[in-house]
């Protein structure tokens, strides 16, 4: 064993709850990004606004070129793979698509949006309990074991099984990352616009009449019921809310921010830990309610500090919204403007709707074996066939759904 890898060997050995480290970086950043607001994933349901794809596809680019560029010197990693069971993992992702089209969260930001003081976000965490429960009992039954082994073929990415064949992968990766800068730099994040990382690279760049009009609607949502008011004083606050807006100083931060959390989910691989965030809802009803049942059982001789980057994302969250941002909302009550403009102001009905679409995402993520962290960021990072998988039927049903909901993006 090498020096490198015993020092990541020591450094993950030393205590699960260096996970919160991990935790507080991804979860802080995150919420300056702005996706523990619900309204942000409504809002790519109706293909209305990028911001999540911008973002992510950054992190993958920068990750896998990183992580297969230091496994081909040698450089010893935990490989999170997930296993590539076809029809499991696409059921997996048609219900967890559908899920977040209704609640607006994935499970990682719904510890980020308790974080800011989201009183929805409590719904969503018991609709997400829920969901992981009940993948835990049909994993025992008949219908479960044939939905995970029918069709499996093992933890396998682009250049071959997980762990092999390195040299191919770092070469592998670095058309992968194009593909994904390419995504970034390409897509735009509002409609007939530039995208994220055009406007940070042009910084001269005007944006249109359109592209202004939903930046400003933007800026509002962002900041819509926080407990701690925005005014152009507080400069770093409104710089982080209106980044887009002529003249910032900060239109670099999508772009530097996805960077860094690509780079710091190969760190902890390298400390022998992926990132993911739903496994700690099966954790949770595995020890509180099923401790008996096999998947419960599964879950605990594989948790690792899981639990813990949960704790730290909800305190990073909730750290960059009091300091940063200035997003907290002490859970006063707030409904996102897209989910009130088709379904009305009731909180009680938006109450349901978080609950159950949670619950429909948690419930496609165990069934997947992943969500959007330990599938889309960790496993797409890692070019997985299975993450692969996972993402293409996650977009399809959200953006089927978000359009049958909410009618798609907005005419301007």
């Amino acid at each position: 064993m090498g020096d490198i890898q015993l020092i990541g060997v020591i450094i993950g050995g030393l205590a699960d709850w260096i996970g919160i480290f991990f935790g507080v970086i991804i979860g802080g950043l995150a919420e300056l990004w702005g996706i523990s607001n619900s309204d942000v994933l409504l809002k790519l349901a109706k293909w209305e606004d990028r911001l999540f794809i911008n973002c992510i596809a950054i992190a993958i680019g920068v990750g896998a070129v990183l992580l297969y560029g230091l496994a081909a010197l040698g450089v010893g990693f935990h490989y999170g793979v997930k296993p590539e069971y076809i029809i499991g993992v696409a059921l997996g992702g048609l219900i967890f698509g559908i899920g977040v089209a209704i609640a607006g969260y994935v499970p990682g930001t719904e510890w980020m949006a308790l974080g800011e003081g989201r009183r929805e976000a409590i719904y969503a965490v018991f609709g997400g309990l829920l969901g992981a429960a009940s993948w835990t009992i049909l994993y025992q039954t008949a219908v479960g074991q044939w939905l995970v082994n029918t069709l499996n073929y093992g933890p396998i990415y682009l250049a071959g099984k997980a762990g092999t064949n390195l040299d191919l992968g770092f070469l592998i990766s670095l058309a992968w990352a194009v593909a994904m800068f390419g995504v970034a730099y390409y897509l735009p994040r509002y409609q007939n616009g530039k995208s994220c990382i055009y406007m940070a690279t042009h910084p001269n760049y005007k944006m249109t009449e359109i592209e202004l009009s939903i930046h400003e609607e933007t800026s509002k949502m962002l900041t819509e019921g926080s407990a701690m008011p925005v005014g152009p004083s507080d400069h770093l606050a409104y710089s982080v809310n209106n980044h887009w807006a002529p003249k910032s100083d900060l239109r670099w931060l999508l772009t530097f921010v996805g960077a860094i959390i690509g780079a710091v989910v190969v760190l902890e691989m390298f400390l022998h830990q992926i990132f993911g965030e739903s496994t700690t809802y099966s954790w949770i009803v595995g020890y509180l309610w099923l401790p008996s049942y096999s998947y419960s059982q599964l879950v605990f001789k594989t948790i690792g500090w899981e639990p813990y980057s949960d704790i730290g994302t909800l305190l990073g969250s909730f750290l960059a919204a009091i300091f940063v941002s200035r997003r907290f909302q002490a859970f006063n009550a707030w409904i996102p403007k897209t989910w009130q403009k088709r379904f009305g102001s009731s909180e009680l009905k938006r109450d349901i709707g978080v609950f159950l679409g949670s619950y429909l995402v948690l419930f496609g993520a165990r069934m997947a074996g992943g969500c959007a962290s330990g599938h889309i960021l960790s496993g797409d990072l890692q070019m997985a066939l299975s993450s692969i998988e996972f993402f293409a039927f996650v977009a399809f049903s959200l953006l089927v759904t978000g359009r049958l909901l909410y009618g798609g993006k907005k005419q301007r």
